[in-house]
């Protein structure tokens, strides 16, 4: 029954940190269709919410993760002028 309200999310590992970063839907959809039409390379960038590094990922790079995504911590903006 427990493993009934388990959550799970697609996601890649980060390059950088290693820490899981969700993908959307849409992303994980490209790997189904990857998987009927395997001459087609898609791609996609994806942005650690831990350590905010950005590359280039594959959509056989994703993977299925227990539990919940990660999510971002806000940083205080530095105060501007709007001119």
């Amino acid at each position: 029954m427990i493993a009934g309200l388990m959550k799970t999310y697609s996601g890649v590992p980060c390059f950088c940190c290693g820490e899981p970063i969700a993908v959307s839907g849409r992303v994980a959809r490209l790997q189904v269709d990857l998987n009927s039409e395997e001459t087609i390379a898609q791609e996609f960038i994806a942005r650690s919410k831990l350590c905010e590094c950005e590359n280039i990922y594959s959509v056989t790079d994703i993977r299925t993760y227990d539990g919940a995504p990660r999510r971002r911590i806000a940083k205080p903006r530095a105060a501007g002028s709007s001119a």
